[in-house]
């Protein structure tokens, strides 16, 4: 038996060896949710988001919360991406939650890759150094997309001080 890449070679499988394909992904990732729809469970935030969004007022942050595993991380890379939307084609100019297609920016953002969606690890990252670097890097300009998008993840974990340095901002 093969792995499909190689038929000489034994399947990683089989063997108990990782794959050493570059299409192998965790399932996590793999079946991570990519748009509004495909989140589970929260039709009541998916709702309040589509309010926002169809009415032109979409605040500048917003604040996720819940226990591990509900999908906080996940909205706000579909999040990103709905603020971010672009068809190469140029038909959408706006946010929009509905996403039909992968967009210009799309697989960038959902690979944690988009130069203009920074993603943070609050927990590992938790100093007043940390959010100065954020302070500054907000005053510029987005590079390629629409808006600057940035993503602090397990961000209870900051130090006092580094919570007033973001107050600040």
């Amino acid at each position: 038996m093969s792995n499909g890449t190689n038929p000489s070679a034994p399947d990683p499988v089989l063997t108990g060896q990782p794959a050493s394909d570059a299409s192998y992904r965790v399932l996590a990732r793999k079946y991570r949710p990519a748009t509004f729809d495909d989140l589970i469970g929260q039709d009541a935030m998916v709702r309040t988001l589509s309010n926002a969004f169809e009415a032109g007022r979409i605040p500048q942050a917003w604040i996720l919360t819940g226990v591990r595993g509900v999908g906080k991380t996940t909205t706000a890379r579909i999040l990103a991406r709905a603020l971010n939307y672009e068809l190469p084609d140029g038909s959408i100019t706006q946010p929009t939650i509905t996403m039909p297609v992968l967009g210009v920016h799309c697989q960038a953002i959902m690979e944690s890759r988009h130069i203009d969606v920074l993603e943070m690890d609050a927990a590992s990252h938790n100093g007043v150094d940390d959010v100065r670097q954020i302070n500054d890097a907000i005053r510029y300009a987005p590079v390629s997309a629409r808006y600057k998008v940035y993503i602090l993840d397990e961000v209870h974990m900051f130090t006092p001080q580094a919570f007033n340095a973001l107050l600040k901002t």
